[in-house]
């Protein structure tokens, strides 16, 4: 892959980019525009466009006289991922890319990135300023040069859940505003959707330098770039919250030492739903002192022309602990998407700083190429007697009295269950207790909790004690005599 000669010549690569995005964005403006025209007879038409359009058909699907044309063939690989390549090209020949090296050192998302992109292009060429102006059309009346949130968020998300997501990344309170990255024109007179934000001056003379001086990064790195609520995400829990076999517990305090000396390191977390794979995450997050961001993969499809846009966000995380339950979605013998795009995705991660994790109900279900790349792998078993026990206990608030016929040793041995089933049984039958007065644990509640979660299981009543028989006054003198 050719790397970039300097810094100019990926700024122009990038604009050309943003070039086609806007006049793909103007033509759909325009036949939009021409379509009005032609039917709408009154300003009323014009206000009510979005409810007749959807009942009137202006467009027909096309026809072909003979047969579909081929589909042309698309280049290999997509254009971020081409762009990605040459990057990486131009910096192992020591080629300063300042977009880059800044999207690399404050670990800004794809989206993030290409909002900076989107604000820089007019200071480059007033064109761009002149087709924001025009897609501003009917959605803000002033004369600007500047993009909105509301034009970042047209151009740049593709469905409503990219919508959904990026939106927060570009409000007053984000990252690219507490960093000093952007600033807000007319901040407090108007919706968020309708502001217009602008570079900060000294990005702006970093961001076209000819050799972009790195130094000038640190004035950003060493910015606070989370909020204090933020902040608080970072877990509490410690390594006696793990209720695990000492194996398991020396394998995840050597994953800690791996991860806080190391960059890239990637581990498979298998066993039973709550057998405790979320919590250890938690804990190796508290012990690294890093963010847990956990990520359902079951929950991830790819979009209509077959892309994940989770890709690009995955891969540019800020340092933390990863947690993708669910893995065999990706990681799988038969995986949910394309095999390439994990792969490109998985080198890209073990570039960042921070822990990844991979939880998966059974080792088997991961492939094996997937199973020899990871750092290690940790196999959470089904908690044993003396475990579920301890969980049993842990599981009560202190403070909740409970029954003196309901004891832990003898329902730990009856019930194999989890860790993350005790504690849902544990907290339907502490909501049944309270509604008693005065609040009581019982045996009869914990059976109605049984029967709601797991109703092929039952729970034998425990045996009365048998008092000790006592003996008549005299008796033993009796028994004596006769035999005397």
């Amino acid at each position: 892959m050719t790397p970039f000669t300097d810094n100019w010549a990926y700024l122009k690569t990038e604009l050309a980019w943003l070039d086609r995005l806007l006049m793909v964005a103007v033509s759909r403006q325009k036949r939009e525009l021409q379509e009005l025209d032609d039917f709408a007879l009154s300003g009323e038409d014009r206000v009510t466009r979005h409810w007749w359009k959807g009942i009137i058909s202006l467009n027909g699907q096309p026809n072909y006289d003979n047969a579909r044309p081929p589909k042309t063939q698309r280049p290999s690989g997509s254009y971020a991922q081409q762009l990605e390549a040459r990057i990486l090209a131009s910096q192992r020949q020591g080629v300063v890319l300042a977009l880059p090296q800044l999207r690399d050192r404050l670990q800004l998302t794809m989206f993030e990135k290409n909002v900076l992109l989107l604000a820089l292009a007019p200071e480059v060429n007033q064109r761009f300023g002149r087709l924001y102006s025009y897609l501003h059309y009917q959605h803000d009346e002033s004369d600007w040069d500047l993009p909105t949130v509301d034009l970042c968020l047209r151009l740049l998300c593709r469905n409503d859940q990219e919508w959904r997501r990026s939106r927060p990344l570009i409000a007053p309170n984000s990252r690219l505003s507490n960093l000093g990255l952007v600033e807000w024109l007319n901040a407090d007179d108007t919706t968020l959707l309708s502001r217009h934000l602008r570079l900060t001056e000294d990005l702006t003379t970093y961001l076209l330098s000819e050799e972009p001086d790195p130094a000038t990064l640190d004035a950003w790195a060493t910015a606070p770039a989370l909020e204090a609520e933020e902040a608080s995400e970072v877990p509490a829990e410690s390594w006696n919250s793990l209720v695990l076999p000492d194996p398991q517990l020396a394998q995840l305090r050597t994953v800690a030492a791996t991860a806080r000396a190391t960059d890239g390191t990637m581990v498979l977390l298998a066993g039973p739903n709550g057998t405790g794979k979320t919590l250890a995450a938690k804990v190796l997050a508290a012990e690294l002192e890093l963010l847990l961001v956990m990520v359902d993969l079951a929950a991830i499809a790819p979009d209509e022309e077959g892309n994940i846009p989770e890709l690009e966000d995955l891969a540019h995380l800020p340092p933390c602990v990863l947690l993708l339950k669910n893995a065999p979605h990706w990681f799988g013998r038969t995986p949910t998407i394309a095999a390439a795009l994990v792969q490109s995705w998985g080198i890209q991660r073990r570039r960042q700083p921070g822990l990844t994790l991979l939880a998966s109900p059974y080792l088997q279900s991961i492939k094996p190429s997937w199973r020899q790349a990871m750092t290690g792998v940790i196999e959470f078993p089904r908690p044993d007697a003396a475990a579920r026990e301890l969980l049993w206990k842990r599981a009560i608030p202190r403070g909740v009295k409970k029954e003196r016929t309901l004891r832990w040793p003898q329902i730990a041995q009856q019930l194999p269950l989890t860790g993350g089933e005790i504690v849902t049984l544990a907290q339907t039958a502490v909501a049944l207790a309270q509604q008693a007065d005065p609040p009581v644990l019982t045996v009869e509640g914990l059976h109605q909790s049984l029967a709601l979660h797991h109703p092929g299981m039952n729970l034998q009543k425990a045996k009365a004690a048998r008092s000790p028989k006592t003996t008549p006054k005299g008796s033993s003198q009796r028994t004596k005599s006769k035999k005397a």
